[in-house]
């Protein structure tokens, strides 16, 4: 049994040390891997109009960011975005002369599915929870057409370092893009 004859001035010692370990600028570096579903409408026909795909397609995305923590509650840096979506191209790979309300495709090589981007990003902390929020710019697209794109998304920590990460993805501000659904942890 230990007595103490001050206990309350030796609390706010240690909670002043936990304070200044939490404010003290470091570097890490999270890995998010994700996955989701979405429509997608293409350009095909005779004459060309926007046709709704029947059923839903696949993406799924790594991301890599290293950050840096300025204080207890902001983290800023730049990420390398890897993005495959199974709908991407395939106004190209359109079997001509198939049904407008059931169209049908051939499947395009993985590579002509593949994006890589690179972004900034800006997070918000807090205990639990962290608000992400990144501009980015599309290096390698599947359409070959360079883009910006945006993406916001809620960490949810589960431990110190693995968190479940949920997000949207949005191109040039208005475009909806795909769903974030993952997983991720912090080195």
């Amino acid at each position: 049994m230990a007595c103490s004859l001050n206990p309350g001035r030796r609390n706010a010692a240690v909670s002043e040390q936990l304070v200044q370990a939490a404010d003290k600028p470091r570097w890490f570096c999270d890995l998010a891997a994700y996955g989701a579903w979405r429509k997608r409408v293409v350009r095909i026909g005779y004459p060309v109009e926007p046709t709704l795909c029947p059923g839903v397609f696949g993406v799924a995305g790594l991301q890599i960011a290293p950050m840096r923590k300025l204080n207890r509650w902001v983290a800023v840096g730049m990420s390398m975005d890897l993005q495959w979506d199974e709908s991407a191209g395939l106004s190209e790979y359109w079997v001509e002369w198939t049904d407008s309300d059931n169209p049908k495709f051939n499947k395009p090589p993985f590579f002509k599915q593949l994006g890589v981007g690179v972004s900034g990003h800006a997070e918000l902390t807090m205990p639990v929870f962290s608000i992400n929020a990144g501009l980015g710019y599309a290096v390698v697209s599947p359409k070959g057409d360079r883009r910006f794109y945006q993406s916001l998304t809620l960490k949810t920590f589960l431990t110190e370092m693995i968190f479940l990460n949920v997000g949207y993805r949005l191109g040039r501000f208005k475009e909806p893009q795909n769903l974030m659904l993952g997983i991720g942890v912090r080195i």
